[in-house]
């Protein structure tokens, strides 16, 4: 099969951690597939042997890489008779190809909570992916929830083919530490970790004298400052450390030896932390949101409701869970592979090659 897999937008976050590992599946279990993988000049992303295509992209990146995706990427896709077009963000060609394509789409949180997103970068999502979805053949989402949500908000979309097709977790063996021997581990590097109820919640079980666990907060970034503020605030200094963004290989360790995951978010298309905990064997606690409830599928700790106190009790009761829990909770975690999602993945891609024919 040959497959022109468009990465264009994928050098950061989950983004990137999803494309380099299904492209490290990919050559490991289909060696024989022809993969051209179109990147941008300079970018850092692996592609593991893939046919690797770095294309210029003008400056300003705004106006220029939806240019080289509707040109360049395009006449590329089309001069090299690929059999289907894997766009890996609803960041792609502005017109058609004429060969099926298939954009992934993670989550639709600039519509569900357009709160968390200033006006301009609304109004970008909107023209851009708007866009990806009316030229897209199909659509491979993430999780049910948002395959959900793309029908829900665009309903028209529900005549083309999708599938779900969840992320691979079995990269988290190869991660450097020694699950259990570090502090528990939650996320701030956007609203929706919701770091502040983490925060309230640890204060919270402290006064009702449940002892939490020590807690590292990764992704700080520019929130450092008011996050430290409200540290000092709780007078959780001796049990609360804030981390700025980690290197890959210092983020891999962190939540390698994590004793916990709490990873409580108002919002995921996917949630990965959720099933990279299980898997290490560790407690994960989870608010009640759809995605994060559909991966962990009852094997972690949810929380009541959205309150302090329901995340001092979700936190108390995931810290006492037995090993023939955890165990459970490992074992349905390790179906989450990568070998799996290439699989779903490429069987997808030649239903819409066959479709076209």
């Amino acid at each position: 099969m040959k497959v022109l897999v468009e990465v264009m937008a994928a050098d950061f976050g989950g983004i990137r951690t999803y494309v380099e590992n299904l492209l490290r599946a990919w050559e490991q279990h289909h060696p024989d597939d022809d993969l051209l993988v179109v990147v941008p000049e300079g970018s850092t992303i692996a592609t593991y042997g893939h046919d690797r295509r770095a294309v210029a992209v003008p400056r300003p990146q705004v106006a220029g890489r939806p240019w080289v995706q509707s040109t360049t990427v395009r006449r590329l896709a089309r001069s090299e008779h690929v059999d289907a077009v894997l766009a890996t963000m609803p960041v792609t060609s502005l017109v058609r190809s004429g060969i099926p394509t298939a954009v992934v789409v993670h989550d639709l949180r600039h519509e569900v909570l357009p709160e968390q997103f200033s006006r301009a970068r609304r109004l970008l999502r909107r023209i851009s992916y708007d866009r990806s979805y009316q030229v897209a053949d199909g659509f491979v989402a993430v999780s049910r929830r948002t395959l959900d949500d793309l029908h829900r908000l665009h309903p028209r979309l529900a005549a083309k083919p999708a599938a779900v097709v969840h992320h691979g977790a079995d990269h988290v063996l190869g991660w450097p530490g020694t699950p259990g021997s570090g502090p528990a581990i939650t996320f701030a590097h956007h609203t929706n970790k919701n770091p502040d109820l983490v925060l309230d919640g640890w204060a919270t079980a402290r006064d009702r004298g449940l002892s939490p666990p020590d807690l590292l907060v990764l992704g700080t970034g520019s929130d450092r400052e008011r996050l430290s503020a409200r540290v000092a605030e709780l007078g959780l200094g001796a049990t609360v450390r804030l981390a700025p963004f980690l290197a890959d290989e210092e983020f891999a360790a962190a939540m390698r030896s994590a004793s916990m995951v709490v990873f409580p978010s108002s919002f995921e298309g996917f949630g990965l932390p959720v099933v990279e905990g299980m898997l290490s064997g560790v407690p994960v606690v989870i608010g009640p949101e759809p995605a994060t409830l559909e991966v962990a599928a009852g094997h972690a700790s949810v929380l009541a409701d959205w309150s302090p106190a329901s995340l001092a009790e979700a936190v108390d009761r995931a810290s006492r869970l037995d090993e023939d829990q955890l165990a459970r909770a490992r074992e349905h975690a390790a179906g989450f592979t990568w070998a799996r999602t290439v699989e779903e993945t490429r069987t997808f891609l030649q239903r819409l090659a066959e479709r076209s024919r």
